[in-house]
């Protein structure tokens, strides 16, 4: 397999921090990934997510209203284990190329039912800063852009407005502010976080 993304991708990203690729997997395993959501979600499995970390972890549904299940990398479902491939792929060709030292990721399948959003926030903890790069796998099939839902991020004095379209992965640097609009109809995703830590390591 070659690289994941091309000189221009990264040079994009580089001056940007932010990148979108559509089609960034196959249809037939992104389609399979929705399905293993899917899946989780009839099982029950998906919480309430919540703001903070570890034991400053608190629900606040006035500002963030989506649903979540954490992903165990080493033991998970099919399509879902393809991706998770990939991302060790790209997670290293960025470290190498950004010279980054990235160490590890995380992620989590996401659900926004209707009417939920998630207000203006970044995904670098406080006093934590160990998300350097965050990544959405878009799983809407058919979406249309009534059904809300969209990625707002933004960066001095201008925003960018992001299409959670299915199969788009939307790439950008965790220290930046960003919002998910309030959503008309139910939206998935997979949600990444490339770190300078070990998942193990929390106390840093």
């Amino acid at each position: 397999m070659g690289h994941i993304l091309t000189e221009a991708q990264l040079d994009h990203f580089a001056h940007e921090g932010l990148l979108l690729i559509d089609n960034f997997l196959t249809n037939e395993t992104a389609q399979q990934l929705l399905e293993e959501a899917k899946f989780w979600q009839a099982e029950e499995a998906f919480k309430k997510a919540g703001i903070g970390h570890l034991d400053k972890l608190h629900i606040q549904e006035n500002y963030r209203a989506d649903k979540i299940k954490w992903i165990n990398k080493q033991d998970c479902l099919p399509a879902t284990k393809i991706y998770m491939n990939t991302l060790e792929k790209l997670m290293q060709e960025t470290s190498r190329a950004f010279f980054l030292s990235l160490k590890d990721f995380e992620s989590m399948y996401a659900i926004y039912p209707r009417a939920s959003f998630y207000k203006k926030h970044k995904d670098q903890f406080e006093h934590q800063a160990h998300r350097i790069i965050s990544l959405v796998l878009y799983l809407n099939e058919d979406w249309q852009a009534d059904d809300g839902g969209q990625l707002v991020i933004y960066k001095e004095d201008e925003k960018t407005i992001i299409e959670p379209i299915f199969n788009r992965l939307a790439i950008f640097k965790s220290e930046l502010w960003h919002e998910v609009l309030p959503c008309q109809s139910e939206r998935f995703s997979v949600t990444s976080w490339f770190k300078d830590q070990l998942n193990e390591v929390n106390f840093l």
